[in-house]
């Protein structure tokens, strides 16, 4: 169970990662809250500022995925993108899926996966919320904590 946290923050923060360094971003508040039914303790919310590449933004499939996930049945209609991913790491397999709802200066969305760490089943919900709220930016910043709950 160890692993779970830092594994599951790694693919809830693989969504927003910017495509490439020194690309041309603009400033985002991110909120987001992971419940894990099987953890003895709850993960607190947290919120962040965090500058995102435009390509990625609006488009949590295409950044989630890499040489460890795939996503498959990605669908969108209108404002709304639905995906399912498969991931393998280190051997074990998370399965899961996605909705995300989007405009230009806002999103919001939930992210569930289902799988084993370190040989323990794992079921987590990541429900996220986010705001445009600054100008242009350069996306090898780093993330700015600026509090927990909202």
């Amino acid at each position: 169970m160890k692993k779970t946290l830092p594994i599951s923050l790694a693919l809830l923060w693989g969504a927003f990662a910017p495509a490439a360094f020194a690309e041309q971003g603009e400033w985002w508040e991110i909120s987001s809250k992971t419940e894990m039914p099987d953890m003895p303790f709850s993960i607190p919310a947290t919120t962040t500022r965090v500058c995102l590449a435009k390509a990625t933004t609006h488009n949590p499939p295409q950044a989630m995925q890499d040489k460890t996930c795939k996503m498959t049945n990605i669908s969108t209609s209108g404002n709304k993108t639905t995906w399912k991913m498969h991931c393998v790491r280190n051997g074990e397999v998370t399965n899961g899926s996605g909705e995300f709802t989007g405009t230009p200066d806002n999103y919001q969305g939930v992210t569930r996966l289902s799988g084993t760490t370190g040989g323990n089943p794992v079921n987590m919900t990541s429900t996220y919320r986010g705001k445009r709220v600054g100008p242009a930016c350069d996306t090898s910043q780093l993330p700015q904590n600026i509090g927990g709950k909202k």
